[in-house]
């Protein structure tokens, strides 16, 4: 490949082909691009239906960051097992630094637009894609509905719409929200130190 005539080391060939394994140029594309539609749309919203209010509004950052959390699934699950299962601690330092990488993209996508929805949405990914890998180590990519169930549940139970939310929901919160952001970085630390510490899959 062109990229690889300029790996002069083995660790810059070794990253180069996790680059390649993981297709890390997907998830950064797509949360690029998803950012750029929460700048122009994300602070609209729509009426769904819930349990408790009958028909609420719920404000499009809730459900933008789902296609980013689920490029990252798609990412992390790429892989060769067998090679893998030998450098499973060099390989996964790298996945926590490729999700780092997509959240960064967002946030400075967000910061060039002048975009506080886009800084929300940033966050919300932070939020969704702590919850996924709390659950990768048993279900794998399939833990990306997770991030889908908590959608469901936000839109069907909570008890106040946009632009009040219920304090618990946490997507539908301003960017300014102090204690949507600091849940944000509590799931985002638990799945990364989850994922760090699961045993490696048999391949």
């Amino acid at each position: 490949m062109v990229y690889e005539r300029f790996a002069t080391s083995l660790p810059e060939r070794v990253m180069l082909w996790w680059f390649k394994i993981r297709r890390g140029w997907v998830p950064v594309a797509v949360a690029a691009a998803t950012t750029v539609l929460a700048a122009w749309v994300g602070g609209t919203w729509v009426l769904l239906p819930s349990l408790f209010a009958g028909a609420q509004q719920t404000v499009m950052t809730v459900f933008l960051p789902v296609p980013i959390v689920a490029a990252l699934a798609l990412s992390l699950d790429s892989r060769l097992r067998s090679f893998e299962a030998t450098a499973i601690r060099a390989l996964r330092a790298r996945d926590t630094l490729l999700i780092c990488t997509v959240l960064g993209v967002c946030l400075v996508v967000s910061a060039v637009l002048t975009s506080d929805v886009g800084a929300a949405t940033a966050r919300n990914v932070a939020f969704l894609t702590g919850l996924m890998l709390t659950i990768w180590p048993w279900v794998r990519q399939a833990s990306v509905m997770i991030p889908v169930m908590w959608i469901a549940v936000l839109v069907f139970f909570s008890r106040n719409p946009y632009p009040d939310p219920d304090w618990w929901t946490v997507l539908p919160e301003p960017a300014s929200a102090p204690h949507a952001a600091a849940a944000a970085i509590v799931s985002l630390a638990v799945g990364l130190t989850v994922r760090l510490r699961a045993r490696p899959e048999q391949p």
